[in-house]
C-alpha cells in the first residue's frame, strides 16, 4: 500500500522525537538544584524556554501551513535541541542557561508543529485519530527509554552523560524523517484543507479561510484557554517534585528518580494513548473532562507525602491525563477548523496559550517554593490552576463553531 512505509516511518520518528523535543528539561531542572543554583534562577531558566515556545509556536504553525519542506525543517530543528542541551549541561552561567532554554524552545515548536503536519499530511483525515494515537503511544514509549538510559547513565556516571542518550535519540529521529517519502504528503491535507466529497480547493491563500477566522471561533478560543489553565498547573509538578527530594531528603539520588518519575507516567501514557485513540464508547470531550479532573488529585497526592516513593502513583496520575491529551488536543482542535485550510495554524494558537500556562508554571511554582522551601504550598497552587480548567473546557463545548465540519469519524462534539 503506498504511503503504508512513510507512516510507519513516522511512528518510529515520534519514538525518537520523544527524548529530543522537549530537550532534558525535568532532568536540568533536577541538576541544576543539586549544583546549589538559586531557586529563582532556576525558574528563570525553565520559563525561558516556555516563553520562548509561546512566542514561536503560533509563527510555527502558520510556517508549517505554507511550507513544504517540513522533513527539512524536522531535522533543523532536532539538531538546533541537541546543540542547546549541550549548552546546558556544560556551564552553570545564568545567562548561558537561560539562552540554551530559549532555543530548545524555538526549536521545539517548529518539531511539535511538523509532527502535527506530518501526522495529518500522510494519515489524511480519515486515519489522523488512528495514526496520532499510535503516535502517542511510541512517542511514550521513546520517553520511557530514553529516561531509562539519561536516569541511568546520569546516576552511574554524571549528568552530563545524558547527552550520549539524547545524541542517540536525535540520529534515530533524522533517520527516519529522512525515510518518509516526501511524496507521500499531501500537504493540503496536512494544513487540515482535505476536500470531502467537493472538488479540490485552489493551493493559494484564497482557497482558504483567514486567520482572523479563527478568532471568531469561540470553541476554539475556549478550549486554548483550557490548555493553558491545565498546564499552568501540570508543568512544574514533575520538576518540582524531583527538586523537593534534592533539597529535603538527604541521598535520594534526585536524577535518579526523575527518570523513574518519567518511566512510570510514560508506562501509563502507552494504553491511555491507544485507548482514547480508539475508542468508540466515548466521545474524546469525555476523556478530556476526565484527564482536567485528575490533576487536582495529583497535586494532592504531592501535597501530602514528601517520600520518593510517592513519585510513583503521582506520576500514574499524570501518565493518565497527559496521555489523554497528548491525543485530544490535535483532534479536538481539527474538530473545531475542519475545512478551513489553518489546522496547523489553529494548533499553533491553541499551543501559544498552553504553553503561556507551561512557561508560566516553574516561574510561578519556584516563586512560591522560596527560600522557605514550601514545595507543599507550590503543589496546592499548581492544582487549584488546574480546577479552573473544568468550568472553562464546559464552556468551549456550548461555544462550539457548529459552522465547521465533525471531523472524519462522524462525531461531532457534544455540547
Amino acid at each position: 500500500m503506498r504511503g503504508r512505509s512513510s507512516l510507519l516511518a513516522l511512528t518510529w520518528l515520534a519514538f525518537f522525537m520523544a527524548d529530543v523535543r522537549d530537550g532534558l528539561g525535568p532532568f536540568l531542572a533536577t541538576y541544576l538544584q543539586e549544583n546549589h543554583i538559586r531557586q529563582d534562577l532556576i525558574g528563570y531558566t525553565m520559563t525561558a524556554g516556555g516563553l520562548a515556545a509561546v512566542a514561536m509556536t503560533p509563527f510555527a504553525g502558520a510556517w508549517v501551513d505554507r511550507s513544504q519542506a517540513k522533513r527539512a525543517m524536522t531535522i533543523a530543528g532536532a539538531l538546533a535541541v541537541l546543540g542547546a542541551s549541550v549548552l546546558a549541561f556544560s556551564t552553570l552561567s545564568g545567562p548561558l542557561l537561560i539562552a540554551s532554554q530559549i532555543v530548545t524552545g524555538l526549536a521545539g515548536a517548529v518539531l511539535a508543529a511538523t509532527m502535527a503536519a506530518l501526522t495529518l499530511g500522510l494519515a489524511r483525515s480519515s486515519g489522523f485519530k488512528h495514526q496520532m494515537g499510535r503516535n502517542e503511544a511510541f512517542s511514550h514509549g521513546g520517553n520511557m527509554v530514553s529516561a531509562i538510559g539519561a536516569g541511568l547513565v546520569a546516576h552511574f556516571f554524571g549528568a552530563p552523560w545524558m547527552l550520549a542518550v539524547m545524541a542517540a535519540m536525535t540520529v534515530g529521529m533524522v533517520l527516519f524523517v529522512l525515510a518518509i517519502r516526501p511524496d507521500d504528503i499531501d500537504h493540503e491535507a496536512a494544513r487540515g484543507d482535505e476536500p470531502q466529497d467537493e472538488p479540490p480547493k485552489p493551493a493559494d491563500a484564497e482557497g482558504h479561510s483567514p486567520i482572523r477566522a479563527l478568532f471568531r471561533n469561540r470553541g476554539l478560543l475556549l478550549f486554548g484557554l483550557t490548555c493553558a489553565l491545565f498546564h499552568l498547573g501540570n508543568a512544574a509538578m514533575l520538576p518540582l517534585l524531583n527538586q523537593r527530594l534534592a533539597a529535603t531528603v538527604a541521598d535520594s539520588a534526585p536524577l535518579l528518580w526523575t527518570g523513574i518519575a518519567i518511566v512510570v507516567a510514560q508506562l501509563t501514557m502507552i494504553p491511555v494513548a491507544l485507548w482514547v485513540s480508539r475508542s468508540k464508547r466515548f466521545d474524546i470531550v469525555w476523556f478530556v473532562y476526565a484527564a482536567i479532573l485528575v490533576l487536582p488529585i495529583r497535586g494532592a497526592l504531592a501535597y501530602m507525602f514528601a517520600s520518593e516513593w510517592n513519585n510513583i502513583p503521582v506520576q500514574i496520575l499524570d501518565g493518565l491525563a497527559a496521555g489523554v491529551l497528548g491525543v485530544a488536543t490535535p483532534l479536538m482542535v481539527q474538530r473545531y477548523v475542519q475545512g478551513t485550510g489553518r489546522f496547523n495554524t489553529a494548533l499553533g494558537f491553541v499551543m501559544t496559550l498552553q504553553g503561556i500556562g507551561a512557561a508560566l508554571s516553574p516561574g510561578i511554582a519556584n516563586a512560591v517554593v522560596g527560600s522557605g522551601q514550601r514545595f507543599g504550598l507550590a503543589f496546592v497552587v499548581l492544582a487549584t490552576a488546574a480546577v479552573l480548567a473544568l468550568p472553562m473546557f464546559w464552556l468551549a463545548q456550548r461555544g462550539f463553531a457548529p459552522s465547521f465540519k465533525p471531523v472524519a469519524d462522524g462525531k461531532a462534539p457534544r455540547r
